[in-house]
């Protein structure tokens, strides 16, 4: 495990705890059956579909968000049991507490996680 002391590591297990729970909690609320009857009252009543359709998109998005945040923080407190956490999955370096506590489930270190970037980013495509 790296150099981080076990007060920080403490710490940011239980950040991540905390934010998981909220987000198991808020996406459960979020695909509730009684939300989403409520977007076909907004059909019926303003005779928009277009509106309650993007209101049901916009929600699907947000809860496809908190989703992979979930996974994020389980595959994070996955390599804190397993002492693999605040490790570079490129390098092997040591990922900085700093950038931890901004982000606690980072897999990079900020050198690799700049390289993975500019390296997957895609170019903007011209049309002729």
């Amino acid at each position: 495990m790296p150099t981080m002391n076990k007060q920080q590591l403490d710490l940011l297990q239980q950040k991540m705890a905390v934010e998981l729970a909220h987000l198991t909690k808020q996406s459960h609320a979020e695909m509730s059956p009684e939300l989403k009857m409520s977007y076909i009252g907004i059909d019926g009543i303003a005779g928009d579909a277009a509106v309650a359709d993007t209101m049901v998109d916009i929600d699907n998005a947000i809860i496809g968000l908190h989703l992979q945040k979930i996974s994020d923080l389980n595959a994070a407190l996955e390599r804190v049991a397993n002492n693999t956490y605040a490790i570079c999955i490129d390098c092997g370096g040591e990922i900085a507490y700093p950038r931890l506590l901004a982000y606690s489930t980072a897999k990079r270190c900020t050198d690799c996680q700049s390289l993975h970037e500019k390296t997957f980013i895609s170019a903007p495509k011209r049309s002729i």
